[in-house]
Order: structure tokens, then C-alpha cells, then sequence
């Protein structure tokens, strides 16, 4: 570093000392080291709640304050969002923006550095970049321009669900071909890997023609163009002599091979924690992170191992799982915090204890002041929020989701429950029109004819089971159809009975067929909802009553005078918030961990509950249930690994009131 004895910043002179005394005032003893270290190569190990980026962004001040030019930094982050908060720390810090500092994301740096040799790349500098929307229209017209026809579920398939975009990608992020890709991860599917293969192809080429790159290409490339142009590798490992990188272990593996372009050339810094690498399925590699003392054999490894966020109870209990894990780098997590309550052990009944138990507890939270919006309950999986959804709604409790959509706006939620609308009112166009375009062969087109066929014929169902009016095409999908709503139509069916029908008799197909990555989660969605209609003593009473509390309790419905929404939310979704008091439901084996992934992935999930549990300030609740009601039958469960391998004085136990 260059030693300079003091620096102007606005009017005012700041020496050398009088920054480092600010350093030693603000920072804790592993940050002041993080900060003023000079090597090649260093880590902060951070755990949650240590306040990682703020300590990159002192360094990147203190870098500055002893003479580095700002032009020969280059700061890298995941989000627009957290570029925008670096840069806002980082002029707070120094009192200005500093020019010629490169801060963003990977993919903007990327864009960046493409556009000044695009035509190394065959662009030019005006090329365009394609978001997921563009990406799917492009793939679209590849699809329609192919010199033979896909049937409807295979195009639905292709584009609809983004399953070809996701083949893709995986493919050109990892080391995997198209092939391996599609066994590995949709197995089912395989009957679509040499087209895929073939529409692969067509999709780089037609992105030349284009002029256009899409977010892939905009880190792919920029890979490539180092590795092909050794002379512009040269430029940049010239200019660029810090590379600070945050949340180092999200990265996938083309982002750490750009990292190492400029190993040997540039101070590299990164922070990030590998306790909290939930990404796999995003392409992120924990690998990345472990081996990156390995990789930099003059490496300093920073452990920042004070949480500033939760009691020592909560970070306790956190450190004591986590420490479990074998594919780590260890670090004893510590808080300085007030002690507060021992998390809370809940084992519930069944779903519906466990939501009851969840609307109480919110409540009594509530009364001891602590507003809802300090609030979140979190799961593994988004089926998991439907009993609890279902219990905000009788409470009149406001809340959002995270992590998609609420549960009955669930596209397969909403297709089931066209099924039984149009059984209920078989006037209703809409739901007509939903269920059987679901249908093999039969689009928007062939509806309209067959409904305006209909209108003949005095009650639409009737004409339908009585064979009196089909379709001009997709004869064998209607008939499938057909047959359904006899069977639905037998006396005395209850509304899992209905909805069982539903599956087994039609959706099932389409239900794997359009969700070939999520079928499992979403046909136990759709379990959930039939054992919620074992409630109902009519169809009608279940229709009013989730249409009512589809729309009754949409954003914004209740009085402006409530105190806020709670939060719910997966897991994924959550990391990098905080709450005063955190709920983590649905905590039994085969759901979290889920029952879908293999033995090598356990200790990702182990990192998954990790970052939940370490996303509460003072409360935390950790529930699961002995009976789950799925296949219209109870059936045993017990609770999560990870609550099993907790040492008994990290928790306290809640045992239900057996009336509650």
C-alpha cells in the first residue's frame, strides 16, 4: 500500500491516525485486521450477522485513504440491490463517490467489459441483452421454426415451464453436457435431449445474428474472452490491482474461474460464509469458497466470528448444528448480545396444530409488542406455508409471501380447483375454459368452437357426459376428461374423494408433465388441499370460502390502521433478512430435509436451516407434527435430523395443550 501522511476529503484534512483511531472506534478486532491486512489473497470467513459487507467496505475505504488509485479497484457483488448499498456505504464512509471505481454486479461488470470488444465476440458495441423474457420468445421462435411439429404438452413443456431455458443454462454452467443435465436432474424427460441438443445450437447462433447476448453469456463470455485474447487478459490484470468480491460463496463456477483471471496480478479479497451456501440448485459451489485458502497458497483467512444480530441462545443453538457439517472451514460463531429465551421446540399434532400453534403464538407476540411486520415464518418448501396461510386467513391476519406466489394463487392449486368449479357451476366459461385447454391437443382455438358447439345444449356438463358434444381435435384428452367427471359426478363423494379423482383419473399426466423439476412438491400442495376440504360439509361451503379468502385478504384489503403484514417466506428466499421472532415450520424428516434430495446434499440443507434459524433477533420457534395427512390418510413422522442432533440445552420444549 501507498503510505500517505493525510488526504483532503471536502474541507476537511484527515490524517493517517485519526482514520485507524476511527477504524479501532467502529470496527471489532477481526474486522481492524480484515481491513488494514496487505496480501495477495484474503478471506473473510464472516458468519451471519457479522457485519461482512461493511467490512469489505472499509477496506475498500482504507484502500483509498493510504493512495490506491479508486480506477484500480474493481468491487463485485450479486444484486443490483446490494451494488447500489456498497456504493452508498462506501461515499458515507469517505464522504464522496470515488471515480473510476468499478462496483456492480458480475453480470454488469460482464456487460461492461463485453461491450468494449464485442467484436471479438462477432457484436458490436450496441449489442442488446436478453432478460428471461426475451430469452423465452427467442426460444419460442426457434421451437415454431423447426421443420416438424412438437405436440402442445411438449411445447408447454419446452417454453412454458422454461424448461429448455433451464437445460440450457445448466448446461453451459456447469461441466455437464445436455444430456447428463437432463438424467441427472429431470430424468423423465430424456426423450427431449437431443433436441434440446439441437435447439442449443440454433439458440447461440441465432444470438450472433442478433446481436444480442443473454445474462449467461454475459459471464460465459466474458470468461471466454480472457481465455481466448490473451492480450485484453493482459489489459485488465494491468488496471484492475484489488478485486474485492461479497458473498464469495454464492459463486458458481464460471464467476470463481473470472475471479481467478487476475490471481498473481491483484490483491483479491473476498467475504462470504460457506455455513450459509444454499445455492446449489442455482449452480453455486460451496467448493468454491473451502478450497480457496488451498487455491491461494499465501492466503490470509479472516475469521469475523461475532454475530451482532441475536442473542447468544439463538446463536448458540446455530453454531452447535452447523458445527456438524464435515465440507467446511470452522469458526465458532460468539454473541455479545443480552441473553434472552432458549429457542423453542413445538411437536404438533398435525399441520393444522402446528398453524394453530403459529396464529397463537404470532398473537401473544403481538401483545408484548412486537409488531407483526417483526415477524416471518419460513419453511423449506412452499407447499409447507398452506396450513398456516390457511390460519392467517380465519385470524384476519395480514400477511405477504416470499418465495412465490400464495398458496390458492398456485397455478396447480387453481387448476384443481377449476376441476371442482365447473362440477359446482358448469356455467362457468372460465373454469371450462382453464381445465380443458389443459388437455392434450386441444388449444385456445378449439375451445372457442367447441364452447360456441355448447351453447346449445341447456346444461353443459350434462351434454358432455352424455357424449353430445366434443371437440374438433384432442378426441382422446376430452374423452380422459370425460370419463373424469363421471366418476366425479357419483352421489356422497367427499372433497378429498373429488380431488383424488382429479389426480388419478387427469391431472396427474399433466401435472408431471408440465412440472417436471417441482411434480412432488406440488402434487403434496395439492394433498394439502384436499385434506383442508375434509373440513367442508358441501363443495359450495369450499369454493366461498377459498374464493373469499383469495381475494378478502390480498394486499392492501384490510384497514390502514393495522400494524403491518407478517412475513412468509422459503427459506432461499430469506437469507440476508432479519426478524424479531422467526417461525420455521414443517421441520419433520422427508420434508426438510426434503425427501428429494440424495445423502451427498444433506449438509446443504443442514446450511438451509441454518440460515433460517440465524435469521432471529430474540425468538425463535422451531416446529414439526407427528401426523401428516397426505393420500387422504394420516401417515407417521418424525421430526427433522437436524432437530434430532441438537444438544438438549440449546432448546426449551413447548408441549401442546392436547385440547389446543
Amino acid at each position: 500500500m501507498v503510505d500517505r501522511s493525510s488526504e483532503i476529503t471536502g474541507d476537511t484534512i484527515v490524517s493517517e491516525q485519526d482514520w485507524l483511531r476511527r477504524l479501532d472506534r467502529e470496527l471489532n478486532q477481526a474486522q481492524y485486521e480484515f481491513v488494514t491486512l496487505s496480501a495477495p489473497a484474503i478471506l473473510g470467513l464472516a458468519g451471519p450477522g457479522s457485519g461482512k459487507t461493511r467490512a469489505l467496505m472499509y477496506r475498500a475505504a482504507h484502500l483509498i485513504k493510504n493512495g490506491v488509485p479508486p480506477g484500480s479497484m474493481m468491487l463485485l457483488t450479486f444484486t443490483n440491490k446490494a451494488a447500489g448499498e456498497m456504493k452508498e456505504r462506501l461515499e458515507k464512509l469517505i464522504g464522496y463517490l470515488p471515480k473510476g471505481l468499478w462496483a456492480g454486479t458480475f453480470h454488469s461488470t460482464g456487460a461492461r467489459i463485453l461491450r468494449r470488444h464485442a467484436p471479438l465476440l462477432g457484436r458490436t458495441g450496441q449489442f442488446t441483452i436478453l432478460d428471461e423474457v426475451d430469452s423465452n420468445r427467442l426460444l419460442r421462435q426457434l421451437v415454431d421454426s423447426l421443420p416438424f411439429k412438437i405436440d402442445r404438452d411438449g411445447r408447454n413443456l419446452l417454453l412454458k415451464r422454461r424448461f429448455l431455458e433451464k437445460v440450457i443454462s445448466r448446461h453451459r454452467n456447469s461441466n455437464l453436457t445436455v444430456e447428463q443435465v437432463i438424467l441427472e436432474y429431470y430424468p423423465r424427460q430424456v426423450e427431449y435431449t437431443e433436441l434440446i441438443e439441437r435447439l442449443g445450437r440454433m439458440y447461440t447462433e441465432r444470438k450472433r445474428e442478433s446481436n444480442s447476448f443473454d445474462f449467461d453469456d454475459l459471464l460465459i463470455c466474458w470468461r471466454d474472452l480472457f481465455r481466448d485474447h490473451p492480450r485484453v487478459k493482459a489489459e485488465y490484470r494491468e488496471r484492475f490491482r484489488h478485486l474485492l468480491v461479497d458473498e464469495f460463496q454464492d459463486t458458481n463456477r464460471i464467476q470463481a474461474e473470472l475471479v481467478d483471471q487476475f490471481a498473481g496480478a491483484a490483491s483479491i479479497c473476498v467475504v462470504g460464509d460457506d455455513a450459509q451456501s444454499i445455492y446449489a440448485f442455482r449452480q453455486a459451489e460451496v467448493k468454491n469458497i473451502v478450497t480457496f485458502p488451498d487455491k491461494y497458497p499465501r492466503c490470509q483467512v479472516i475469521r469475523m466470528e461475532r454475530n451482532y444480530r441475536s442473542t447468544p441462545e439463538i446463536v448458540s443453538l446455530a453454531d452447535r448444528s452447523i458445527a456438524i457439517n464435515r465440507e467446511q472451514l470452522k469458526k465458532k460463531l460468539y454473541s455479545s448480545n443480552p441473553p434472552g429465551e432458549k429457542p423453542v421446540l413445538v411437536q404438533a399434532r398435525d399441520v393444522y396444530q402446528e398453524a394453530s400453534l403459529v396464529g397463537y403464538l404470532v398473537g401473544e407476540l403481538h401483545s408484548f409488542g412486537v409488531p407483526y411486520k417483526e415477524i416471518a415464518v419460513l419453511y423449506r418448501s412452499s407447499y409447507l406455508s398452506s396450513g398456516v396461510e390457511f390460519e392467517l386467513m380465519r385470524r384476519q391476519l395480514r400477511y405477504r409471501t416470499f418465495g412465490g406466489l400464495r398458496f390458492l394463487q398456485k397455478g396447480h392449486i387453481k387448476d384443481v380447483t377449476a376441476y371442482l368449479r365447473v362440477l359446482y357451476n358448469p356455467e362457468d366459461r372460465v373454469s371450462w375454459q382453464r381445465v380443458v385447454t389443459l388437455q392434450p391437443g386441444i388449444g385456445e382455438a378449439t375451445f372457442e368452437t367447441l364452447w360456441k358447439e355448447w351453447s346449445r345444449f341447456p346444461d353443459r356438463l350434462q351434454a358432455m357426459l352424455s357424449g353430445k358434444v366434443s371437440p374438433p381435435r384432442g378426441a382422446a384428452g376430452w374423452e380422459r376428461l370425460r370419463e373424469t367427471y363421471l366418476d366425479l359426478v357419483t352421489p356422497g363423494l367427499t372433497l378429498p374423494a373429488m380431488i383424488d379423482i382429479v389426480l388419478q383419473k387427469n391431472y396427474d399426466a399433466i401435472l408431471e408433465k408440465s412440472y417436471p423439476d417441482q411434480f412432488e412438491e406440488r402434487r403434496q400442495g395439492i394433498e394439502r388441499l384436499a385434506d383442508y376440504g375434509a373440513r367442508f360439509a358441501s363443495l359450495g361451503q369450499f369454493l366461498d370460502t377459498i374464493s373469499l379468502d383469495d381475494s378478502i385478504y390480498s394486499d392492501g384489503s384490510l384497514p390502514s390502521t393495522d400494524r403491518g403484514f407478517l412475513t412468509l417466506s422459503t427459506i432461499h428466499s430469506a437469507k440476508g433478512k432479519e426478524w424479531e421472532a422467526v417461525f420455521v415450520i414443517g421441520l419433520n424428516e422427508g420434508q426438510f430435509p426434503s425427501s428429494r434430495i440424495d445423502s451427498s446434499l444433506v449438509e446443504e440443507e443442514r446450511r438451509l436451516f441454518y440460515v433460517a434459524v440465524t435469521r432471529a433477533r430474540r425468538y425463535l420457534y422451531l416446529l414439526s407434527y407427528r401426523q401428516d395427512h397426505r393420500q387422504w390418510g394420516a401417515a407417521p413422522l418424525i421430526p427433522s435430523l437436524f432437530l434430532r442432533e441438537l444438544p438438549p440445552e440449546t432448546y426449551q420444549v413447548l408441549e401442546p395443550d392436547p385440547e389446543f
